[in-house]
């Protein structure tokens, strides 16, 4: 099994941060599209982004999408670009409900996923 301890220097520790967000999608439209698009590019643009995962239930329409960050500095910055901030006022018109976690990784292991292992690349 390969261990993957997230480190800075010498024994000095470092988290990765996950930001899930899950949510049951409405109808979206064009101006969602346009602003979903916006907001994936400024993500991308950021110092610190590593990445993002989808996850569709197969018993329900809910989707789990994992945004990978670096540091929470990288994950403040991007949360203060305009677009996200449009987005988070008006949710009720994409989606039915939403919810957003934020957790740091301690420690990430595993075996068998190779280029597929996290963070996405």
């Amino acid at each position: 099994m390969k261990g993957n301890r997230l480190t800075r220097g010498e024994g000095e520790t470092t988290g990765m941060y996950l930001v899930t967000f899950r949510l049951d999608p409405g109808e979206y439209d064009e101006e969602f599209h346009e602003l979903n698009d916006a907001i994936q590019e400024a993500a991308e643009d950021t110092e610190g982004y590593l990445g993002k995962r989808t996850w569709h239930a197969p018993e329900s329409e809910e989707v789990l999408v994992v945004y990978y960050w670096e540091s929470l500095d990288a994950l403040e910055t991007f949360g203060a670009y305009s677009e996200h901030k449009e987005a988070k006022q008006r949710w009720t018109e994409w989606y039915d409900a939403y919810e957003v976690t934020i957790t740091e990784v301690i420690e990430s292991y595993g075996s068998g996923f190779g280029d597929d292992a996290d963070p996405p690349a």
